[in-house]
């Protein structure tokens, strides 16, 4: 094992974090994926469930008393965001056999081998994915309001060598965390992503990846179309899809699957009714195997 994934996970992303496991194995079969469970009730579904590559970490084994009194003065959101880095720094600490860890968000699905981002960018010691925004109803002045107020980047999927800079801009990244990581919008900070924008000052080889059909989410898909070719889902010029990022679903029961962020649109980007269809089907297997767990959201949650 020379490259792992990692994630962080709550009871409320579980369902996604199932798709996303499913995908990314049906791509890159042996991939590995640490998967930090927040709550007890992920951990127990996910251990029944006996996810192929998915080795699940208890919060208990990553907390310590800086953590536990960060977690009484934050939100759960701001407490996931908190541990990211350190969940990475402690994965890497554990296999110090690995040369490169990637961090996925839960609710992003694989639709292509993931490798040919790691492989087309060999120098770069951190990959940072744009979080250009390109909606086309928003004029250009919200646009760059939000463009400050969120930062240049995305955080559900961002990779670190375990090179000098690697591991030395991934310790920064979590010191800073660790100082302050807000649910809230502003420039210059934001959870943990606002803090993207400083790594390619701060540190050598620090790029934006360059492989199209990377993380492409409500935020920018406008700019692009999709379509299947050969049995694969490829943007207009031919390049697959790589990833889609499905953020903003809320699951409230298996018949009524959210999204929040795009509550006026009725043209959504097909591959929304294909995850929507994949989650329903995640939602039979897991009640099948747990039949007294829920994952689902309650109808005031849209944070």
């Amino acid at each position: 094992m020379t490259s792992a994934y990692c994630t962080v996970l709550s009871k409320g992303r579980l369902y996604q974090a199932i798709a996303l496991f499913g995908s990314l194995k049906a791509v890159q079969a042996d991939a590995p994926i640490f998967t930090l469970c927040m709550d007890q009730d992920t951990y127990d579904v996910l251990q029944a469930m006996r996810q192929d590559n998915v080795t699940l970490i208890q919060m208990s084994a990553l907390e310590n008393e800086e953590l536990l009194e960060l977690k009484r003065t934050r939100d759960q959101s701001e407490y996931c965001w908190t541990v990211k880095p350190v969940f990475l720094e402690f994965v890497l600490d554990g296999h110090p056999e690995l040369e490169r860890v990637t961090y996925i968000d839960a609710d992003l699905f694989f639709f292509a081998d993931p490798r040919a981002i790691f492989d087309n960018q060999p120098d770069c010691s951190v990959l940072l994915s744009r979080g250009d925004i390109v909606i086309p109803s928003f004029e250009k002045q919200e646009i760059d309001m939000l463009q400050r107020l969120l930062g240049r980047y995305n955080s559900g999927f961002l990779s670190f060598k375990t090179d000098s800079a690697g591991t030395d801009c991934l310790r920064w990244w979590k010191e800073r965390c660790l100082e302050e990581c807000k649910n809230a919008p502003g420039e210059g900070k934001f959870g943990d992503q606002g803090y993207l924008d400083y790594m390619s000052g701060l540190f050598p080889n620090v790029c934006d990846i360059t492989t199209p059909g990377v993380n492409i989410g409500h935020w920018n898909y406008g700019r692009h179309t999709f379509s299947w070719k050969d049995g694969r889902l490829v943007l207009e010029d031919g390049s697959p899809l790589i990833f889609y990022h499905f953020s903003g679903y809320r699951i409230v029961t298996a018949g009524d699957i959210r999204q929040i962020h795009e509550t006026d649109r009725t043209d959504l980007p097909f591959v929304h009714q294909l995850y929507q269809d994949i989650l329903k089907r995640v939602i039979g297997t897991v009640s099948a195997v747990c039949p007294e767990f829920s994952g689902f959201a309650s109808e005031d949650d849209n944070k």
